[in-house]
């Protein structure tokens, strides 16, 4: 952050508080007292009427009022991205209160910008689901969302989650959605020519392109019910020992645990997936310790996949 970002960045925190303490500003901004005093000094040369008092804060005169406050794009659509989430983690109440907050932020926005928000809401989705959406780092988001904003490609730099091979895809992004604890990228892959699902948990970073998008792609919404909405979200319920739940790590979030109830040496889990086979294959890994509750199918599944090993190894040796 430059010093004129960083004298930016002060005006607004007085504008947002009746007072600020010239510590709290240098420990923020990762800048030294002496820094701070030649800022605020900045500030009020150019106009600004700021009391301070030693040992205080500093705050704005009472009374005075500065023009509407100017948003980055880039500030715009994380408000986009928080509005998005809040629909789906709060009451309608609190909800409406935000979107309030919203339309005032959308209305100090330049024309442009406001079109491009308007325009840019069909790119984020979040599935109803019971899980809390997990953070995305900031050098992965901005950098996707200024691609789907200009449509241009991106290269992604990206961890397998069952090899742990790291690749880099050169992607055209379609929009971000949220689904069974986990956000993710859909995307087109020049490497193979197709629509691939990426985990942004698995992105390690981002390189943004001049190169624009070189396929026509359906919208976006059409996009994601053809390949995901389709399929229909099967609920499993499972038994384990606590010894299992605990060795099953942050894994029974990516299967889509939404609940689990501990009683006494076992744990009871529900989780939400929407493939039997891919559930079942990692269910192995503990079913000697574990119970299916629920579904039967889920059962069939598993037989079937021990009866596949058996054929694979050959009957005991006596």
């Amino acid at each position: 952050m430059n010093r004129l970002e960083r004298i930016s960045a002060i005006l607004v925190k007085l504008q947002s508080r009746p007072l600020i303490t010239a510590r709290e500003i240098a420990d923020q901004f990762g800048v030294s007292l002496r820094t701070v005093y030649r800022d605020i000094r900045s500030l009020e040369e150019s106009g600004i009427p700021i009391s301070g008092e030693a040992g205080q804060g500093y705050s704005l005169v009472a009374g005075f009022k500065l023009p509407p406050l100017m948003f980055t794009i880039e500030e715009a659509l994380s408000f986009i991205m928080a509005e998005k989430l809040i629909g789906h983690q709060t009451d309608g109440d609190t909800y409406d209160v935000f979107r309030s907050g919203m339309d005032k932020i959308r209305a100090v926005l330049k024309t442009t910008d406001k079109d491009i928000l308007h325009n840019f809401d069909q790119y984020i989705v979040i599935s109803e689901s019971h899980h809390t959406p997990p953070p995305v780092p900031a050098n992965v988001l901005q950098p996707l969302l200024k691609s789907l904003l200009n449509k241009q490609q991106i290269t992604l730099e990206y961890k397998a989650g069952y090899s742990y091979e790291v690749t880099c895809r050169i992607v055209e992004p379609q929009g971000i959605f949220f689904m069974s604890g986990n956000w993710y990228i859909l995307a087109w892959c020049k490497l193979r020519n197709d629509y691939r699902t990426f985990h942004l948990g698995r992105v390690i970073d981002v390189t943004t392109s001049e190169n624009s998008f070189e396929t026509a792609h359906p919208p976006f919404d059409k996009l994601i019910k053809a390949i995901y909405y389709n399929d229909v979200e099967i609920d499993v319920h499972i038994r384990v020992h606590r010894d299992a739940a605990r060795d099953m790590g942050k894994m029974k979030y990516t299967y889509g645990l939404y609940e689990e109830i501990e009683d006494g040496e076992y744990c009871f889990q529900k989780y939400e997936t929407y493939s039997l086979e891919s559930f079942g294959r990692w269910y192995l890994m503990f079913a000697d310790k574990g119970e299916i509750i629920k579904p039967d199918e889920l059962k069939d599944v598993i037989r079937e996949l021990i009866g596949n090993i058996r054929m694979q190894v050959g009957p005991p040796r006596i």
